[in-house]
């Protein structure tokens, strides 16, 4: 009995040695990824130049922007682009294009380093297509692969650098060409890398065994290094078609690698900097932790690495990157400076930070929150958007989104599809007010159905579109299928224009328009001025020619602001006067894609009455809509004051004017009648009613403004918001006389007060 009783205690304890302690709880992923990546960027500048190391950066943030949706996020990547005008190195001259060894100077046109940025500028083409963003990326590359060459990639970071440029390419063209370059020289740059027997890359010809040894005389392969060819091939793979004849070739290369990446781990989760030789550098780090993680989760992701084999080396790899690179500032440590090897007696701590480091521990954290989300149960969701009234109805609807999210089994982000009764897939967008956005038209009485199922949604271009332009003075511009607006900021009030309102551009394409007319204004400009010291009727012939003043077939600017509301801008009366507060301070970006662009200004301090009165206002745009919603509100007012917003007058012509109960609506004439030979149409709506409307004329008309239509709104209290719309239409477009605009008014004011109806099953 007591030989019994003293092995039961001798099992008891054993079990106890053995039994692992409870791992320590990780943060959520899709808060580890908002984290990172507002640290990052509310700390940077995105005013950098577009050489590798911030490059690599903006292809982690265009990733948790996928994902994610956060229109910030594209923002920043769109204002580094632009600050490269779309370009890497900028040499002209073909003849003069180097790439056979290392080289910053901008005649490395060939060389990958200066290359990657396509990758971003591309991403942000298919979302926003203007020619001229990816028109050095087709140049350049075109080049190439016109040469016969294929030595163009000596050294293994290349392999991030370019490889997915020419998938990118070839999935905006559809021309295999781009696909058959790249394979060739994947082959040389193969060829002269890859160990076949360690299955792992050189980082160049320098370092290839038995040339070049560890202390310990071992191969030295390269943690970085491995890392941008995995994680390369993934994003090549992601973008190569099926079908394509030398895919087999990626995959193999993609199986074998991240084979030997498994084999090589660290117990901690990281993997050290000579691969195979920890004591060659000792420590952990991050970058190439980051882009092994990334790549294995994408290779079990997409069912080309088994779960069940490679999942415990993609955990440990994560538990590393939030338990020890990731600080609590949302920084990430331990990454190797700049370089490309191992460095012997090299130290990393939490303060080594790098641009490029960031953006390889996005890349992971994209793939591991949708890996988590893989695993996870859900259901399919039916969603049912019901019209009640006896006519046809055109609405951007919102669905909760947390509600969803619980539904389908996903932590949030855009992990899933939305198909329509045909089955085919329709774009959706995630709000900043946690709503997913559909697009509807439901005819009277009737109702239409959704399916959404956890997948991987197409890219959907943008529709509702803007930006801060600050190569024409911090304009704010933005718009959708139906028009252009922008209000004026900072930049233009220290120059002492008095232009206070809201600016209105024709359109007559849903396609995108601000982009491409910023862009041709801003490259003629320098050479008009040019032009203009020796010869004024050749620069007056380029202006004319491209400038957005003039229409080219697609509208213009045809509107005159000056000091007044403009079309639809708020303003607090005093002693029978409009105060106006000038241009805005600061802005935000909320919401932009395929559905709604939101923004939120910022005015500086006006004083009123003997009040220091601060005004916000926050501006939503939706697909198909002729009118933005406007939400104002007013914070410093110690009494209650009257508010107005409403249109200005060109003229005193009553028969071009309308007043109604719930709107005020005008057919201006243009800023040049005899030129434009059109007429646009204004208003502004009061869809929850208004103290009264009426019609102010100044009185002495100046600069062409003789006064405003108003609505007013009585008793206003400091802080509380107030919302209405105002929108514009062309008559070369949409709406072709003062009728035909009441109506649409009429219609729309209908809608807002008999909106569609959503449920979810």
């Amino acid at each position: 009995m007591a030989a019994v009783l003293l092995a039961t205690v001798w099992c008891a304890e054993a079990v106890a040695r053995k039994k692992k302690p409870k791992a320590q709880a990780l943060p959520a992923t899709i808060e580890i990824i908002k984290k990172v990546n507002d640290h990052w960027q509310l700390t940077h500048a995105p005013e950098t130049r577009a050489f590798w190391d911030e490059a690599a950066y903006h292809t982690g943030n265009m990733e948790a922007y996928k994902l994610l949706g956060e229109a910030r996020w594209l923002a920043y990547s769109d204002a580094w682009a632009r600050h490269n005008r779309w370009m890497g190195a900028t040499e002209s001259d073909p003849r003069k294009w180097k790439y056979k060894d290392y080289g910053e100077g901008h005649d490395y046109v060939l060389f990958g380093d200066w290359q990657i940025c396509f990758q971003t500028y591309l991403d942000i083409y298919q979302l926003a297509p203007d020619a001229h963003k990816i028109r050095r990326a087709v140049e350049v590359m075109d080049y190439e692969v016109r040469l016969p060459h294929t030595d163009f990639w000596w050294w293994a970071d290349a392999l991030y650098m370019v490889m997915p440029v020419f998938t990118k390419l070839y999935k905006v063209t559809g021309e295999t060409k781009y696909l058959d370059k790249l394979y060739a020289n994947f082959m040389y740059a193969d060829s002269l890398m890859f160990d076949t027997e360690a299955h792992l890359y050189y980082r160049d010809g320098r370092y290839i065994f038995p040339k070049h040894k560890t202390d310990l005389g071992k191969r030295d392969f390269w943690a970085r290094g491995n890392g941008w060819v995995l994680a390369g091939l993934a994003k090549v793979l992601a973008d190569m078609p099926a079908d394509y004849a030398h895919r087999h070739v990626f995959e193999q290369r993609f199986r074998q690698l991240a084979e030997a990446v498994r084999a090589s781990q660290q117990p901690e989760g990281y993997w050290s900097r000579s691969m195979l030789d920890p004591l060659q550098a000792e420590g952990p780090e991050t970058s190439g932790t980051a882009f092994f993680a990334y790549g294995l989760l994408w290779g079990m992701n997409h069912g080309i690495l088994p779960r069940h084999e490679y999942g415990e080396a993609a955990e440990k790899a994560w538990r590393y990157l939030v338990l020890t690179a990731l600080q609590p500032n949302g920084s990430v440590g331990y990454v190797q400076p700049i370089g490309d090897r191992a460095i012997k007696g090299q130290q990393l701590t939490a303060s080594h930070v790098a641009n490029f480091g960031v953006g390889a521990f996005l890349l992971a954290a994209c793939e591991r929150l949708r890996y988590e989300n893989a695993q996870a149960g859900g259901s399919e969701v039916t969603v049912e958007v019901s019209n009640t009234s006896g006519e046809f109805r055109q609405q951007v609807v919102g669905i909760d989104a947390a509600e969803l999210f619980s539904r389908l089994g996903v932590q949030g982000g855009r992990q899933f599809v939305v198909l329509n009764a045909a089955g085919l897939e329709v774009p959706y967008q995630l709000s900043h007010d946690g709503k997913v956005l559909l697009d509807t038209g439901v005819r009277p009485n009737g109702m239409q159905r959704f399916v959404i199922r956890r997948g991987m949604p197409s890219i959907a271009p943008m529709v509702c579109y803007g930006r801060i332009v600050p190569e024409r003075k911090d304009d704010f511009a933005w718009e959708n299928d139906r028009g252009v607006y922008r209000l004026y900021g900072p930049a233009l009030q220290a120059t002492g224009e008095q232009s206070y309102g809201i600016d209105v551009w024709s359109k007559n394409s849903p396609e995108l328009v601000v982009d491409y007319r910023y862009w041709m204004e801003d490259v003629m400009e320098s050479e008009v001025k040019r032009l203009r010291q020796f010869d004024r009727q050749r620069a007056d012939s380029l202006y004319r020619a491209h400038s957005y003043h003039n229409d080219h077939g697609r509208g213009m600017d045809l509107y005159q602001v000056g000091p007044t509301l403009g079309c639809g801008a708020p303003a607090i009366v005093s002693q029978g006067k409009m105060v106006f507060p000038r241009c805005f301070k600061s802005w935000k970006l909320l919401d932009m894609g395929p559905l709604r662009l939101t923004a939120e200004f910022c005015y500086g301090t006006t004083a009123v009455n003997g009040d220091s009165v601060t005004e916000h206002r926050i501006v939503q745009l939706d697909k198909g809509s002729n009118f933005n919603k406007m939400t104002v509100w007013y914070e410093g007012l110690t009494h209650s004051v009257q508010l107005a917003s409403g249109v200005v007058l060109h003229s005193a012509d009553d028969d071009m004017m309308q007043l109604g109960p719930d709107y005020v609506a005008y057919a201006d004439p243009t800023d040049n009648v005899e030129h434009n030979n059109c007429l646009l149409f204004v208003a502004t709506l009061y869809p929850e009613g208004i103290s009264t409307t009426k019609k102010q004329l100044d009185d002495a008309p100046a600069r062409g403004n003789y006064g405003h239509l108003l609505g007013l709104l009585d008793n206003y209290e400091s802080a509380s918001p107030w919302t209405y719309f105002f929108g514009s239409a062309w008559s070369k477009y949409d709406v072709r006389t003062l009728a035909e605009w009441r109506e649409r008014i009429d219609w729309t004011l209908r809608s807002l007060r008999q909106p569609l109806e959503v449920s979810v099953r």
